[in-house]
């Protein structure tokens, strides 16, 4: 794959990138993030403006250089090992080379914006996080970043195996755990917290520096559910950094209050049996609670509910898992109105296959459709169109060839006998 003529990054800067040919050997030897590093480093890749103004890679802001590594793995300009991940969904083990699977024309075709993919976490304010221990009396429960550049990051990208120290902090924008300012007494407790407080501001700086939209799409081939794996795979705070928490803390399970499967189940039956029974007797659907691995739609996001229209007979599926899925990764709900108003949901497209028609079922593919545009970008979606259309007509007349030779011959066969 060639590299970009130009990219739109995430601050809004654009860029034109310049790359000698690379040679078998990786720049240097470690993640997507130090090889990027290493090359602008030796001079082998630069930016510069669309005047072509070159721009210092140390003052490109660190969500801009993410950007810039994950595409230059996506095109094969630094090397990139296979990570192994588990499904979502079904828990079957996946093999990927994350950068590989992104899609890189939204920054290629200034299709930027949108506010779930492309923008991240301001800097503005402190952000919540389970309470770390300050000393021996003060606890304190919120954490504040400043944006760094990669000549101010640098630590954190070229080294490996980092012991928490002052210059992880600084280099980190880590600039204040409650009201404490002092970089080494932040390193000091960042190195002792439980793991649960270090995962939040791991998460908390993650989205400040990694837009969504870095992430490669991969298919699950046992149950077909996406898979959003981050792009590139290794990165800083949450794999580079070594510490020694002194206690577990106040770890919480993720599926504490959510119900079991029987309880789950006999609820839905409930809510059914109640339902149901407002639908003539000879086409009453079927309950059907999966708690194996979920169905997922089109689109291989995990169904919370189904309906299939007969025959044999015309039944209602919610899957467990899903709705469990979505207590453990997004905290309580609640799961007995989510149940309720999935029933409903899947009780309606029965109605309307009843009526012969189902508005609700091409709203639903209509959005899929515009998922997969917002993930791919708007004229990316078009050229894969317009070139499956050429295919899919090229395999066409290589089929039938042999048919038009034989309608041409005729129809000049005809002109023929005719003059």
């Amino acid at each position: 794959m060639k590299l970009p003529p130009r990219l739109r990054l995430p601050s809004g800067l654009s860029v034109i990138v310049r790359a000698s040919t690379k040679g078998d050997e990786p720049y240097v030897r470690g993640t997507v993030l130090k090889q990027a590093l290493a090359a602008f480093e030796a001079g082998h890749v630069t930016v510069a403006s669309p005047t072509g103004a070159p721009i210092a890679w140390e003052d490109l802001s660190l969500v801009d250089f993410h950007v810039l590594a994950a595409v230059f793995a996506k095109i094969g300009l630094v090397d990139e090992e296979e990570v192994e991940v588990d499904c979502h969904n079904c828990g079957a083990s996946l093999r990927v080379a994350p950068c590989s699977k992104l899609e890189i024309s939204p920054w290629v075709d200034d299709e930027l914006g949108d506010p779930e993919l492309d923008e991240t976490l301001p800097f503005a304010a402190p952000y919540d996080i389970p309470a770390i221990d300050l000393g021996r009396v003060r606890r304190v429960n919120t954490v504040a970043l400043e944006a760094r550049t990669v000549g101010l990051a640098r630590t954190l990208i070229a080294s490996e195996h980092l012991a928490m120290s002052e210059a992880v902090v600084q280099a980190a924008g880590i600039v204040a755990l409650g009201q404490t300012r002092e970089p080494a007494r932040i390193a000091s407790a960042l190195d002792t917290c439980s793991e649960a407080s270090f995962a939040a501001i791991t998460h908390v700086w993650g989205e400040s520096h990694y837009p969504a939209r870095l992430a490669g799409i991969v298919r699950c081939a046992s149950c077909g559910a996406r898979n959003d794996v981050d792009a590139p795979f290794d990165r800083e705070l949450s794999w580079n950094v070594e510490r020694h928490p002194s206690s577990s803390g106040d770890e919480v399970d993720a599926e504490e209050g959510f119900p079991s499967l029987e309880t789950f189940t006999a609820r839905a039956e409930e809510i059914a049996a109640e339902l149901f029974a407002r639908v003539p007797g000879e086409h009453r659907p079927l309950l059907v609670v999966e708690g194996g691995t979920a169905a997922v739609d089109d689109g291989g996001v995990p169904l919370l509910g189904s309906y299939v229209p007969p025959p044999p007979a015309p039944t209602v599926s919610v899957y467990y898992t899903t709705f469990r899925a979505m207590w453990n990764e997004d905290g309580p709900y609640d799961w007995d109105d989510e149940l309720l108003e999935t029933i409903e949901h899947e009780l309606e497209h029965h109605v309307y296959f009843l009526r012969g028609a189902d508005p609700m079922d091409d709203e639903e593919h209509a959005e899929i459709d515009a998922e997969e545009r917002r993930l791919v970008g708007h004229r990316e979606t078009d050229r894969r169109a317009v070139a499956a259309f050429g295919a899919s007509f090229s395999d066409f007349l290589r089929r039938t060839w042999i048919l038009w030779v034989l309608v041409a011959l005729a129809f000049a066969f005809t002109l023929a006998t005719q003059r």
